[in-house]
């Protein structure tokens, strides 16, 4: 069984949810840390990964395919990077927690969005796959589907939302929670994806 190091690493966040899920993980006794390559550094029990980069609104039948290409390249590989490490440190370390941050367009879809939207269906589908590939080996793996500012009176999802979400996925004592996808959307989302 896995020693718990009560680390976790963040990295790909948006500026607000990074600083908001610092002050959670913390206020809950986890020493939070950006990525490292010093050696002699304990693995982290906890990865949270963003994926939320915003990409630029754009009718689809109006985009470059090269360009389109090019930004679903980038991101999904920026994913893939950070995933495949985080998975293999804590595979070797005994178990661990991976938390994906994905756009819910990704759940949704949204018009003028199929960057993001694509970035974040592809995400769901790795979190999933990656709960399947390292459970036996003891990491758990989830995502927070996060959402824009709800309108029509529902309640918007806050940074400090977003970060008890994850603090709440990347709970240790949580063994079986995995393969997961909560959206924090306020409401305005409601699916069993």
């Amino acid at each position: 069984m896995q020693s718990i190091s009560n680390h976790a690493v963040l990295v790909g966040l948006p500026t607000e949810i990074g600083r908001a899920a610092t002050q959670v993980l913390e206020a809950g006794g986890r020493r939070v840390t950006s990525p490292s390559t010093d050696a002699d550094r304990p693995v982290p029990d906890l990865f949270v990964i963003g994926t939320t980069e915003p990409g630029s609104a754009a009718d689809f039948a109006d985009t470059d395919p090269t360009t389109w290409w090019a930004a679903v390249e980038r991101r999904l590989s920026a994913v893939f990077a950070l995933a495949q490490t985080a998975g293999r440190d804590l595979a070797a370390a005994g178990g661990g927690r991976i938390v994906l941050v994905l756009d819910a367009r990704g759940l949704t879809g949204e018009a003028g969005a199929t960057i993001d939207a694509t970035i974040g269906s592809a995400t769901i589908a790795l979190t999933k796959s990656l709960a399947r590939e390292l459970g036996p080996v003891g990491v758990a793996v989830n995502a927070v589907a996060v959402a824009a500012p709800p309108q029509d009176g529902f309640t918007e999802p806050t940074p400090h939302h977003v970060a008890q979400t994850i603090a709440f996925l990347g709970d240790p004592r949580l063994p079986s929670l995995t393969g997961q996808i909560l959206p924090c959307t306020g409401g305005t989302v409601r699916t069993r994806a």
